[in-house]
């Protein structure tokens, strides 16, 4: 499978929120299958995802055309076993 792009932003509690359970609930089970996408640090690459996917907010996981907006952890779990 390909990697799956998490997108996230500067003061985002939310993207803080999702990075702690993937790095302490999921044990960074998944670290080197999630590509990081940091709007400060790649703004062209962060916003031609924004508009490829129509997306309004961060966090948001992305495995080829599939978005999961919603990232509770039980949701990302799922994704994450999915398309990983």
């Amino acid at each position: 499978m390909s990697k799956v792009i998490m997108l996230t932003q500067d003061k985002c509690p939310k993207c803080t929120a999702l990075k702690s359970y993937l790095e302490m609930g999921l044990r960074n089970k998944y670290q080197e299958d999630i590509e990081v996408i940091h709007r400060q640090e790649d703004p062209e690459r962060f916003m031609e995802l924004v508009q490829k996917h129509s997306i309004m907010a961060t966090p948001v996981l992305i495995s080829e055309n599939e978005v999961l907006v919603d990232t509770a952890p039980s949701k990302v779990s799922v994704f994450l076993e999915k398309n990983v």
